[in-house]
């Protein structure tokens, strides 16, 4: 029998272990990859005049805010003598040694955009992408299609009053590279999520005066204030938040209230209007002169793919038209489990969810479920309408827990989210399964321990043999000779 094909597009960290599940599950899986390399965002990619729009949005400094033990793949620890956190050019390695292990680069096909992706009458996908000299279009039929660009890729930018006549550089901190590059000007950063607050104190120590506008504030909640409170101080005048922290993505940067307090960087309010003098005015009716740049850590938009129809992500009219929010309709995505259209079960997107926590194993349990549901091996099919009931209940978990915007339709909680896919896949680790198979000494380490994505290899039809020994590694006991051995 033929065997059935899927085509894959991006071959970044949900891109590659999407290409390694197909092979898994018997599907013959073809990867389109835009660039000439693999890794997607976490790749560094200079901005020039030849790559005036890449895909990373990684610059020189940064460092992953979740530790290698979390943010493994299920199968492939991260080595365990690297360092907890990692700075990119060790993710990208990791990616790189995660591809040589399992045989991934054959598959795929680089410097081969995607341009087109269309449903056919019979339910399969015409995929029409350019060559590797990017002259000439081709069109090929697959089974199934796996979007794997992750939420990264297209910038969102805010609208403010004249945008159009302010004179000096404004950019999405997507085209961020390094700070030297504002030396001794006068910056303002317009956001206060990660990258917003990383790029202001990196900036801090070049730019004669950085400025950070917050349009929402941030961090409250009476537990999470007391703590921060208590540990850092009190909230700087002007970043007292107008929502609590569980209504939020949470931001993390130790060192940024420091940066405040000592006046390098001075927080301001939302834009009211930016002037023609390069002034900016706020909506408390504050100004600031002689401005050299600003650059939008604003966001990205999820649903506006330009090779693909928009409603097959966001449901529709119909489906938008139920939130009354105008920032939550633009950006809503319409997914079962965040990765089937209820009515369109042979398009998967992977990597698709904002987890709080890291996404490359998110993406693994995703593509798993993906061919999972194709291949047959889920407890359980649901229906196209237990779908859409499912998405509503998602929804309306989201919209109660987290305020409406852009940002926020696609929140889930990494462990939980995790968890779920995982029971419908036969590879939940309970607790009475691990005790009974493996002893109480792992037992203790999964219920207790670090909680690395490896305990879904534990159980289930594609358990890893090498799970318990990495388990116990990462909760720091020694490892086995074998183990040695093999690392050597």
């Amino acid at each position: 029998m033929e065997k059935r094909r899927v085509a894959i597009v991006g071959a970044g960290s949900s891109g590659l272990t999407s290409i390694k599940q197909c092979l898994e599950d018997n599907l013959e899986p073809v990867c389109f990859e835009a660039s000439d390399h693999t890794g997607g965002l976490w790749r560094y990619t200079e901005v020039n005049e030849k790559n005036k729009d890449p895909h990373s949005s990684i610059y020189q400094s940064v460092v992953i805010n979740t530790s290698k033990e979390v943010m493994a793949f299920t199968d492939f620890p991260v080595p365990y003598d690297w360092p907890s956190f990692l700075h990119n050019k060790y993710v990208v390695k990791y990616f790189d040694m995660y591809a040589e292990k399992f045989n991934l680069l054959p598959y795929i096909k680089f410097n081969s955009p995607i341009q087109r992706l269309s449903i056919r009458p019979d339910g399969r996908w015409n995929v029409c992408y350019l060559n590797k000299d990017k002259n000439e279009e081709h069109e090929e039929i697959f089974d199934y299609v796996m979007v794997c660009i992750g939420h990264h890729r297209y910038p969102r930018i805010p609208k403010y009053i004249g945008m159009d006549k302010f004179t000096n550089k404004q950019i999405h901190s997507h085209l961020y590279r390094r700070a030297s590059d504002y030396e001794n000007k006068r910056v303002l950063v317009v956001g206060c999520g990660n990258s917003g607050m990383d790029i202001s104190v990196e900036l801090s120590s070049v730019a004669s005066q950085v400025f950070l506008c917050s349009r929402r504030g941030f961090l409250k909640n009476w537990l999470i204030e007391f703590i921060a409170n208590y540990t850092v101080g009190p909230h700087p005048q002007g970043f007292k938040p107008k929502t609590p922290p569980s209504a939020n993505h949470p931001t993390v940067k130790s060192d940024f209230l420091e940066r405040v307090a000592i006046g390098v960087i001075i927080p301001k309010p939302d834009i009211a209007e930016l002037k023609v003098d390069n002034s900016i005015e706020f909506v408390d009716g504050s100004v600031i002169e002689n401005i050299d740049a600003i650059i939008y850590a604003t966001g990205y938009d999820f649903v506006n793919i330009p090779f693909m129809d928009k409603e097959i992500i966001s449901g529709g009219k119909e489906v938008e038209n139920q939130f009354g929010n105008e920032e939550y309709q633009e950006n809503l995505v319409w997914l079962y489990k965040f990765i089937f259209p209820p009515r369109i079960t042979s398009i998967a997107f992977i990597g698709f969810v904002q987890a709080i926590g890291a996404i490359m194993p998110v993406s693994d349990l995703q593509a798993q479920y993906a061919t999972s549901f194709w291949t047959g091996n889920l407890s359980k099919t649901p229906t196209p309408e237990e779908m859409e009931k499912d998405i509503k209940k998602t929804q309306d978990i989201i919209r109660k827990r987290y305020y409406h915007s852009a940002r926020h339709t696609i929140q889930a909680d990494m462990i939980p989210y995790m968890d779920e896919l995982a029971k419908d896949m036969g590879c939940l680790p309970y607790p009475s399964k691990i005790l009974f198979k493996f002893g109480p000494r792992l037992w203790k380490l999964v219920l207790f321990g670090v909680p690395t994505p490896i305990h879904y290899r534990l159980l289930g039809r594609q358990a890893w043999n090498d799970a318990p020994e990495a388990i116990r590694i990462y909760n720091g006991c020694k490892p086995s000779l074998s183990t040695l051995k093999k690392n050597k």
